[in-house]
């Protein structure tokens, strides 16, 4: 047995081992029909030591009013092919307003997984729901729920692992979250007694930070809950997946001074994460940090205190995010320049819901580290649905410093729910934002920069208000050049000119806008 593995299992170095006994079972669903007979399930028991919600601890409060751990879901049960699922509860914030004391009200929704192959049938009974409605995002599978309202149910097929999320009666609040995830291949799941590999199995734990070695590979199991932050500093080849979840409800809120990051790689080449989830955190959730090599793939994270953001890529190279779901209160996707240029970088196939500031954001510091000639370059967000954009915009380029910002593609994007200036999000109630500007939050360097050859093509808006967006240099020196808009529709309307599109527009500071 790993001399690692070996530590996390029998408590020694101060992990404490509140509960043990989860199960991982994998069973078969039973032949109904032909098209349920080759499907493969693997289904999760939640740690025992999780105690039920109760009422009181779905009210709006904030950390220091009640109590924010993880809990086990009493109101929402999920079954899928007959067999109930261990339903979590976790926090999630409805405001839409920066709150100064970092101690925002924060609400409670229920989240889900399991992994499987094939078609399987997913019913939610939700006893305290009228069911007026109900809707499946990604919207793009077309999926038509059944509704028995008498008995609360909702019921559906999906044959394609996915995060999908089920909103309840056109509102936000308690709408249900489900990571359906691929099986995991044998080959990807670590032998637990090599020496190189820290296991840590189904349970709730309370872990010490842990820091990563080169060539270590921690695997978080399914029906994991595990309290702890987890770094990569100066190592190359390091490895974090599994099934299980990274929470962070034992730390008090970031506010400006410590932030445990859920999952922090710094100076790490050829490291990777893949399919755990992330809850609560007291800050940002999945940090790179001058990072080449980085991939991210079939990670879920929920955020709800302030600075939340979802993934943050700074001053990194050759990053590919793929298949993820984020749910954040503070920017969902962010590319920033903290030391040297960013380069290479891939969001694909994610699925977004932004409560607070923007969904896919360049910016705003894009030039912390006040290197010579910055570039942040050959960034791509591409197949990406957003089920709700509350605050901010949805698309933006902030060039708050001196870089050049340039070769930025947003391509196949859905926006669900287009609600942007939503409470203080009115400074910027824009759905496309790219501006040159100076913030005195975000601003290192005196000089200003460049925004450089954008291409913005095939995006719809499917519902939501009737918002504008920007395009904005700073001055006649300072400059946007080289958007391109192909074909984008909002709210049914394809977007033709600056005036279609409501665009605010700084005269003298922008060339070479166009659209097809």
């Amino acid at each position: 047995m790993g001399k690692r593995l070996f530590w996390i299992l029998t408590g020694v170095l101060s992990c404490l081992v509140l509960t043990v006994g989860a199960l991982n079972i994998m069973k078969f669903a039973k032949a109904g029909t032909n098209r349920f007979e080759n499907t493969k399930l693997v289904v999760y028991e939640g740690p025992k030591s999780l105690r039920d919600a109760t009422p009181e601890d779905l009210k709006a409060a904030n950390e220091q009013q009640r109590d924010i751990a993880l809990l086990h879901c009493t109101d929402t049960k999920v079954t899928v092919n007959g067999t109930e699922l261990y339903v979590y509860d976790t926090n999630v914030n409805h405001s839409r307003t920066w709150n100064s004391s970092y101690l925002p009200a924060l609400s409670r929704t229920p989240i889900t997984y399991f992994d499987f192959e094939g078609v399987v049938r997913i019913t939610v009974t939700v006893p305290d729901r009228a069911l007026d409605s109900v809707k499946i995002s990604p919207l793009s599978y077309g999926i038509k729920p059944k509704i028995d309202k008498a008995a609360h149910t909702v019921s559906f097929l999906i044959d394609t692992p996915d995060s999908y999320t089920v909103t309840f009666d056109d509102s936000p609040a308690r709408a249900l979250h489900i990571f359906a995830n691929p099986l995991e291949k044998e080959e990807d799941i670590p032998d637990p007694e090599d020496d190189k590999v820290i296991y840590i199995g189904p349970g709730e734990w309370d872990i010490d930070s842990i820091s990563l070695e080169s060539g270590q590979t921690l695997y978080i199991a399914g029906g994991a809950v595990v309290h702890s932050d987890i770094s990569a500093n100066f190592v190359k080849n390091v490895r974090v997946c599994g099934r299980g979840i990274i929470d962070g409800s034992g730390y008090k809120g970031w506010a400006g001074k410590t932030a445990y990051i859920p999952l922090k790689f710094d100076f790490t080449q050829d490291c990777s994460v893949e399919g755990v989830i992330v809850t609560n955190p007291n800050a940002w959730c999945l940090q790179g940090y001058a990072t080449t090599g980085f991939r991210v793939d079939n990670v879920k994270i929920i955020s709800c205190r302030p600075n939340g953001d979802g993934i943050t890529l700074q001053s990194c190279k050759n990053a590919v995010v793929t298949n993820c779901f984020v749910r954040s209160w503070d920017d969902s996707l962010v590319v920033k320049n903290y030391a040297d240029s960013s380069e290479n970088i891939t969001f694909r196939h994610m699925r977004l819901w932004t409560d607070l500031a923007q969904s896919m954001e360049i910016g705003y510091e894009t030039n912390k580290g006040s290197r010579e000639n910055s570039t942040l370059s050959h960034v791509t967000f591409e197949d990406i649905c957003v089920l709700n954009g509350f605050h901010k915009p949805v698309i933006s380029i902030h060039n708050a410093d001196d870089a050049l910002v340039s070769d930025i593609v947003f391509k196949d994007i859905t926006v669900e729910n287009l609600r942007t200036g939503s409470g203080d999000g009115a400074e910027l109630p824009y759905f496309v934002d790219i501006a040159v500007v100076s913030n005195g939050n975000w601003s290192t360097t005196r000089e200003r920069g460049q925004i450089r050859d954008i291409t913005i093509e095939n995006v719809t808006v499917l519902d939501g208000a009737q918002v504008g967006s920007r395009i904005a240099g700073y001055d006649e020196t300072h400059t946007v050049s080289g958007v391109h808009f192909k074909n984008v529709t909002v709210l049914g309307k394809k977007i033709k000119s600056l005036e279609d599109g409501g665009f605010k527009v700084k005269d003298g500071t922008f060339s070479d806008i166009t659209f097809e």
